[in-house]
Protein backbone atom coordinates (compact mmCIF):
# COMPACT_ATOMS: atom_id res chain seq x y z
CA UNK A 1 0.00 0.00 0.00
CA UNK A 2 1.04 3.62 -0.37
CA UNK A 3 2.29 5.69 -3.24
CA UNK A 4 5.14 4.66 -5.52
CA UNK A 5 7.87 5.68 -5.85
CA UNK A 6 8.07 5.92 -2.08
CA UNK A 7 10.22 8.27 -0.01
CA UNK A 8 12.71 6.69 2.43
CA UNK A 9 13.78 8.78 5.41
CA UNK A 10 16.07 8.45 8.44
CA UNK A 11 14.79 9.73 11.80
CA UNK A 12 16.29 10.50 15.22
CA UNK A 13 15.85 7.57 17.60
CA UNK A 14 14.54 9.68 20.52
CA UNK A 15 12.78 12.70 19.06
CA UNK A 16 11.55 11.10 15.82
CA UNK A 17 12.81 14.13 13.91
CA UNK A 18 13.68 13.52 10.25
CA UNK A 19 17.44 13.73 9.62
CA UNK A 20 17.95 12.51 6.05
CA UNK A 21 15.82 11.75 2.97
CA UNK A 22 16.93 8.91 0.71
CA UNK A 23 14.87 10.21 -2.22
CA UNK A 24 11.98 8.79 -4.21
CA UNK A 25 12.47 5.26 -5.51
CA UNK A 26 10.56 2.00 -5.93
CA UNK A 27 11.47 0.64 -2.50
CA UNK A 28 9.47 -1.18 0.17
CA UNK A 29 12.18 -2.92 2.24
CA UNK A 30 14.85 -1.64 4.64
CA UNK A 31 17.60 -3.97 5.91
CA UNK A 32 20.27 -2.75 8.36
CA UNK A 33 23.66 -4.40 8.67
CA UNK A 34 24.42 -5.79 12.16
CA UNK A 35 26.87 -2.97 12.98
CA UNK A 36 24.41 -0.26 11.93
CA UNK A 37 26.77 1.34 9.41
CA UNK A 38 25.40 0.02 6.11
CA UNK A 39 21.75 -0.18 5.07
CA UNK A 40 20.07 -1.68 2.03
CA UNK A 41 16.94 -0.09 0.57
CA UNK A 42 15.26 -2.55 -1.78
CA UNK A 43 12.04 -3.18 -3.66
CA UNK A 44 11.24 -6.82 -3.01
CA UNK A 45 7.94 -8.69 -3.02
CA UNK A 46 5.64 -7.19 -5.65
CA UNK A 47 8.38 -4.84 -6.95
CA UNK A 48 11.13 -5.53 -9.48
CA UNK A 49 13.91 -6.10 -6.91
CA UNK A 50 15.93 -2.89 -7.23
CA UNK A 51 18.52 -2.28 -4.49
CA UNK A 52 20.59 0.62 -3.18
CA UNK A 53 23.30 0.29 -0.54
CA UNK A 54 23.95 3.32 1.71
CA UNK A 55 26.57 4.30 4.26
CA UNK A 56 24.69 5.84 7.20
CA UNK A 57 27.78 7.59 8.62
CA UNK A 58 28.45 9.39 5.32
CA UNK A 59 24.79 9.75 4.25
CA UNK A 60 25.79 8.67 0.75
CA UNK A 61 25.21 5.63 -1.47
CA UNK A 62 28.15 3.22 -1.52
CA UNK A 63 29.87 3.27 -4.90
CA UNK A 64 31.51 0.55 -6.92
CA UNK A 65 34.76 1.36 -8.70
CA UNK A 66 35.93 0.91 -12.25
CA UNK A 67 38.69 -1.70 -12.32
CA UNK A 68 40.80 0.26 -14.82
CA UNK A 69 40.37 3.94 -13.90
CA UNK A 70 39.11 3.71 -10.31
CA UNK A 71 36.21 6.08 -11.01
CA UNK A 72 33.20 5.50 -8.69
CA UNK A 73 30.21 3.89 -10.39
CA UNK A 74 26.57 3.57 -9.36
CA UNK A 75 25.05 0.83 -11.53
CA UNK A 76 21.45 -0.31 -11.33
CA UNK A 77 21.31 -3.19 -8.84
CA UNK A 78 18.57 -5.80 -9.02
CA UNK A 79 17.70 -9.06 -7.25
CA UNK A 80 14.53 -10.27 -8.95
CA UNK A 81 12.00 -12.56 -7.24
CA UNK A 82 13.65 -12.19 -3.84
CA UNK A 83 11.89 -14.07 -1.03
CA UNK A 84 14.51 -14.01 1.75
CA UNK A 85 17.40 -11.63 2.45
CA UNK A 86 19.85 -10.71 5.20
CA UNK A 87 23.33 -9.50 6.13
CA UNK A 88 26.34 -11.53 7.19
CA UNK A 89 27.52 -11.12 10.82
CA UNK A 90 30.53 -9.05 9.70
CA UNK A 91 28.30 -6.56 7.77
CA UNK A 92 30.32 -7.10 4.57
CA UNK A 93 28.04 -9.40 2.55
CA UNK A 94 24.33 -9.25 1.66
CA UNK A 95 22.29 -12.31 0.71
CA UNK A 96 19.12 -12.60 -1.34
CA UNK A 97 17.40 -15.89 -2.11
CA UNK A 98 14.43 -17.23 -4.05
CA UNK A 99 12.88 -20.14 -2.16
CA UNK A 100 9.88 -22.45 -2.05
CA UNK A 101 6.97 -22.60 -1.46
CA UNK A 102 6.44 -18.98 -2.52
CA UNK A 103 8.53 -19.45 -5.67
CA UNK A 104 9.02 -22.90 -7.15
CA UNK A 105 11.00 -21.71 -10.18
CA UNK A 106 14.31 -19.88 -10.50
CA UNK A 107 15.26 -20.87 -6.97
CA UNK A 108 18.76 -19.93 -5.88
CA UNK A 109 20.98 -17.71 -3.75
CA UNK A 110 22.79 -14.48 -4.66
CA UNK A 111 25.57 -12.88 -2.64
CA UNK A 112 26.51 -9.21 -2.88
CA UNK A 113 29.24 -7.12 -1.30
CA UNK A 114 28.22 -4.23 0.93
CA UNK A 115 28.47 -1.93 -2.14
CA UNK A 116 26.18 -4.08 -4.30
CA UNK A 117 28.88 -5.87 -6.30
CA UNK A 118 27.60 -9.38 -7.05
CA UNK A 119 29.97 -12.03 -5.74
CA UNK A 120 28.29 -15.26 -6.74
CA UNK A 121 25.03 -16.66 -8.02
CA UNK A 122 24.20 -20.17 -6.79
CA UNK A 123 21.31 -21.64 -8.82
CA UNK A 124 19.12 -24.35 -7.31
CA UNK A 125 17.05 -26.71 -9.44
CA UNK A 126 14.32 -28.29 -7.36
CA UNK A 127 14.01 -31.13 -9.90
CA UNK A 128 17.50 -32.31 -8.95
CA UNK A 129 16.64 -32.54 -5.25
CA UNK A 130 13.15 -34.05 -5.24
CA UNK A 131 11.27 -34.36 -2.98
CA UNK A 132 13.38 -31.67 -1.23
CA UNK A 133 13.22 -28.00 -2.15
CA UNK A 134 15.17 -24.87 -1.29
CA UNK A 135 13.14 -23.57 1.63
CA UNK A 136 15.54 -21.12 3.27
CA UNK A 137 19.02 -19.58 2.95
CA UNK A 138 20.75 -17.55 5.66
CA UNK A 139 24.15 -16.81 7.20
CA UNK A 140 25.40 -18.64 10.28
CA UNK A 141 24.89 -16.18 13.17
CA UNK A 142 27.77 -14.99 15.37
CA UNK A 143 28.17 -13.03 18.60
CA UNK A 144 28.26 -9.25 18.38
CA UNK A 145 31.90 -8.98 19.50
CA UNK A 146 33.34 -11.48 17.00
CA UNK A 147 33.61 -9.11 14.02
CA UNK A 148 34.70 -5.46 14.37
CA UNK A 149 32.88 -2.56 12.79
CA UNK A 150 34.71 -1.79 9.54
CA UNK A 151 34.30 1.21 7.26
CA UNK A 152 34.30 1.06 3.48
CA UNK A 153 37.46 -0.22 1.83
CA UNK A 154 39.70 2.58 0.49
CA UNK A 155 38.98 3.63 -3.06
CA UNK A 156 41.62 2.73 -5.68
CA UNK A 157 43.79 5.49 -7.09
CA UNK A 158 42.20 7.19 -10.07
CA UNK A 159 44.28 6.96 -13.25
CA UNK A 160 43.89 7.95 -16.89
CA UNK A 161 42.99 11.12 -18.80
CA UNK A 162 42.16 14.05 -16.48
CA UNK A 163 39.25 15.32 -18.59
CA UNK A 164 37.66 11.88 -18.89
CA UNK A 165 38.07 11.28 -15.17
CA UNK A 166 36.48 14.65 -14.33
CA UNK A 167 33.51 13.89 -16.59
CA UNK A 168 33.13 10.42 -15.07
CA UNK A 169 33.22 11.89 -11.54
CA UNK A 170 30.53 14.40 -12.42
CA UNK A 171 28.35 11.70 -13.94
CA UNK A 172 28.83 9.48 -10.88
CA UNK A 173 27.91 12.33 -8.52
CA UNK A 174 24.72 13.02 -10.45
CA UNK A 175 23.84 9.32 -10.43
CA UNK A 176 24.32 9.16 -6.66
CA UNK A 177 21.84 11.96 -5.89
CA UNK A 178 19.21 11.78 -8.63
CA UNK A 179 15.97 9.84 -7.97
CA UNK A 180 15.36 6.49 -9.57
CA UNK A 181 13.83 6.56 -13.04
CA UNK A 182 11.48 3.96 -14.51
CA UNK A 183 13.20 1.25 -16.52
CA UNK A 184 10.64 1.21 -19.38
CA UNK A 185 8.63 3.87 -21.16
CA UNK A 186 4.86 4.05 -20.88
CA UNK A 187 2.22 4.65 -23.51
CA UNK A 188 0.58 8.07 -23.41
CA UNK A 189 -2.68 8.45 -25.34
CA UNK A 190 -2.81 11.36 -27.81
CA UNK A 191 -5.45 13.18 -25.75
CA UNK A 192 -3.17 13.24 -22.67
CA UNK A 193 0.07 14.21 -24.41
CA UNK A 194 1.55 17.56 -23.48
CA UNK A 195 -0.48 17.99 -20.29
CA UNK A 196 1.13 19.04 -17.02
CA UNK A 197 0.03 18.90 -13.37
CA UNK A 198 -2.44 16.55 -11.75
CA UNK A 199 -2.11 13.91 -9.05
CA UNK A 200 -3.15 10.78 -10.94
CA UNK A 201 -0.85 7.78 -11.26
CA UNK A 202 -0.13 8.66 -14.88
CA UNK A 203 0.88 12.20 -13.96
CA UNK A 204 3.11 11.02 -11.11
CA UNK A 205 4.83 8.59 -13.48
CA UNK A 206 5.34 11.42 -15.91
CA UNK A 207 6.91 13.66 -13.27
CA UNK A 208 9.19 10.76 -12.28
CA UNK A 209 10.25 10.30 -15.89
CA UNK A 210 11.05 13.99 -16.21
CA UNK A 211 13.27 13.86 -13.13
CA UNK A 212 11.08 16.00 -10.85
CA UNK A 213 11.12 13.57 -7.94
CA UNK A 214 13.08 14.47 -4.82
CA UNK A 215 16.62 13.10 -4.61
CA UNK A 216 18.72 12.28 -1.57
CA UNK A 217 19.19 15.25 0.76
CA UNK A 218 19.78 16.15 4.40
CA UNK A 219 16.92 17.60 6.41
CA UNK A 220 17.44 21.05 7.93
CA UNK A 221 15.16 21.74 10.93
CA UNK A 222 12.89 24.74 10.41
CA UNK A 223 12.68 27.42 13.15
CA UNK A 224 9.29 27.77 14.86
CA UNK A 225 9.67 31.58 14.78
CA UNK A 226 10.71 33.54 11.69
CA UNK A 227 14.35 34.50 12.12
CA UNK A 228 14.75 32.32 15.20
CA UNK A 229 16.95 29.33 15.84
CA UNK A 230 15.65 25.79 15.26
CA UNK A 231 13.75 24.40 18.24
CA UNK A 232 14.62 20.88 19.33
CA UNK A 233 11.65 18.64 20.05
CA UNK A 234 11.48 16.18 22.92
CA UNK A 235 9.70 12.81 22.97
CA UNK A 236 6.13 12.65 24.17
CA UNK A 237 6.02 12.23 27.95
CA UNK A 238 9.42 13.83 28.60
CA UNK A 239 9.77 17.27 30.17
CA UNK A 240 11.41 20.10 28.25
CA UNK A 241 14.99 21.03 29.07
CA UNK A 242 14.09 24.73 29.24
CA UNK A 243 12.97 26.22 32.55
CA UNK A 244 10.00 28.05 31.04
CA UNK A 245 8.06 24.84 30.54
CA UNK A 246 8.05 22.77 33.72
CA UNK A 247 6.03 19.63 34.20
CA UNK A 248 3.12 19.39 36.63
CA UNK A 249 5.16 17.19 38.95
CA UNK A 250 8.00 19.74 39.07
CA UNK A 251 5.57 22.58 39.78
CA UNK A 252 3.90 20.58 42.56
CA UNK A 253 7.24 19.81 44.22
CA UNK A 254 8.24 23.46 43.97
CA UNK A 255 5.02 24.57 45.70
CA UNK A 256 5.54 21.99 48.45
CA UNK A 257 9.08 23.25 49.01
CA UNK A 258 7.89 26.85 49.23
CA UNK A 259 5.13 25.95 51.73
CA UNK A 260 7.60 24.03 53.90
CA UNK A 261 10.02 26.98 53.95
CA UNK A 262 7.16 29.33 54.88
CA UNK A 263 6.09 27.10 57.79
CA UNK A 264 9.66 26.87 59.07
CA UNK A 265 9.97 30.67 58.97
CA UNK A 266 6.73 31.11 60.93
CA UNK A 267 7.84 28.58 63.57
CA UNK A 268 11.19 30.39 63.93
CA UNK A 269 9.44 33.72 64.48
CA UNK A 270 7.17 32.17 67.08
CA UNK A 271 10.17 30.73 68.96
CA UNK A 272 11.92 34.12 68.98
CA UNK A 273 8.80 35.87 70.26
CA UNK A 274 8.38 33.25 72.98
CA UNK A 275 12.01 33.64 74.13
CA UNK A 276 11.64 37.46 74.22
CA UNK A 277 8.50 37.17 76.31
CA UNK A 278 10.15 34.77 78.75
CA UNK A 279 13.15 37.06 79.18
CA UNK A 280 10.83 40.03 79.85
CA UNK A 281 8.92 38.07 82.45
CA UNK A 282 12.16 36.99 84.12
CA UNK A 283 13.33 40.62 84.26
CA UNK A 284 10.01 41.70 85.82
CA UNK A 285 10.22 39.10 88.61
CA UNK A 286 13.72 40.22 89.83
CA UNK A 287 13.86 41.58 93.47
CA UNK A 288 14.04 45.43 93.40
CA UNK A 289 16.56 45.55 96.27
CA UNK A 290 18.94 43.13 94.55
CA UNK A 291 18.64 45.11 91.36
CA UNK A 292 19.39 48.37 93.22
CA UNK A 293 22.50 46.83 94.84
CA UNK A 294 23.77 45.65 91.41
CA UNK A 295 23.29 49.07 89.93
CA UNK A 296 25.06 50.67 92.93
CA UNK A 297 28.07 48.33 92.54
CA UNK A 298 28.31 49.15 88.82
CA UNK A 299 28.24 52.89 89.53
CA UNK A 300 30.95 52.55 92.24
CA UNK A 301 33.12 50.55 89.90
CA UNK A 302 32.84 53.28 87.27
Amino acid sequence: SGRMPSMGSLHHGLTGEALFLFGNAHRNTISWAPHGRFVCLAGFGNLAGGMTFWDKNKSKPIPQYDSETGVPLFPELKASCTVGFGWSPDSRTFLSCTTSPRMNVDNGVKLFRYNGEELTNVPWDNDNYKPDRLLQASFVPASANVYPDRAQSPAPRITGDAAAIAAAKKQAKEAATKPAAPATKRYVPPSARGRTGGTSLAERMKREKEGKMVGATKVTPKPSIVGGAPVKKVPIGMSSTTGSQKSKSALRKERQKQNKAKQEEEERKKEEAKKAEESAQAAATVDPEKRARKLKKKSEAN
